[in-house]
């Protein structure tokens, strides 16, 4: 048995249906705020449940797949077991999502459960090419190494996985409310924008660890960026989530608009 702890997104729904084509059995530990059919919707203040819906189903692999978002540490609810690690998830919680999910990650060794990396069994969705008809322009490419050289010097703070780069300016970076909310406002930024100029970059933090959520995007990032009048987005090889695939990429190739993985 293989446990998804289930952020937001469609990424963890993405991960279980590839276990199941490799019929594999699932558990879904649902730590968002949203209904999930066929799940157990735990908060993440309840480790002693966690532990024993993974010991009662025999799981011995855990995968991180979703945003998961951190709760204000005051109103969260803790069980007897989470008490125990009280302190040492107060200091995690001020360090960022990387640092608080390897937390979690060692407890859960501590109980025989091994996290694996969360595209171990999904790699159809990663991508190392470009895969639309247009491709990048050299200044686009230049574009791309600037706001690479931004998000790396960033990764110390834990933060920001993607950057509006527009013929070496920068128009706008991702704070804490995400991706989608970014280009919303680089679409009012470029309202005026008659021509297409400009590139999103969505990459990994610097030395971010595969075994926990790696950036995604999907059909509604590659529609804002279009609405947002970009000439494309650049990924990182094997290391972005690509959902809706066959979709988005239609929806670029028809919109003059670049997919790149390099």
């Amino acid at each position: 048995m293989i446990a998804i702890f289930a952020g937001s997104g469609d990424y963890p729904n993405e991960i279980k249906k590839s276990l199941i084509k490799l019929k594999k059995k699932v558990l879904i530990i649902n730590l968002s705020n949203r209904n999930i059919k066929n799940s157990f919707k735990v908060s993440i203040g309840q480790f002693g449940k966690i532990l024993s819906l993974l010991k009662k189903n025999n799981v011995k692999e855990a995968i991180f797949a979703g945003k998961i978002e951190r709760p204000d540490l005051r109103s969260l609810k803790f069980d007897f077991t989470a008490l125990r690690y009280l302190p040492a998830l107060k200091k995690h919680f001020s360090k960022g999502d990387g640092k608080l999910l390897m937390f979690l990650s060692k407890i859960l060794k501590k109980y025989n459960v091994k996290i694996i990396d969360s595209h171990k069994y999904s790699k159809d969705l990663l991508l190392n090419s470009t895969v639309t008809t247009k491709k990048p322009s050299k200044i686009d490419k230049i574009d791309f190494l600037k706001g690479k050289k931004i998000l790396n010097d960033l990764s110390k703070f834990d933060n920001a996985q993607a950057i509006v780069i527009d013929n070496g300016y920068i128009l706008s970076i991702e704070a804490s409310e995400g991706t989608d909310m970014m280009l919303n406002r680089t679409i009012k930024l470029k309202s005026k924008y008659k021509k297409k100029s400009g590139v999103l970059i969505k990459l990994p933090k610097k030395n971010q660890s595969l075994k926990f959520d790696l950036p995604t995007i999907g059909y509604k990032t590659i529609n804002l960026c279009i609405k947002s009048k970009l000439n494309g987005i650049f990924l990182l090889k094997n290391k972005n989530i690509f959902l809706n695939q066959q979709k988005s990429i239609s929806l670029a190739n028809k919109n003059n608009f670049f997919i790149s993985a390099i």
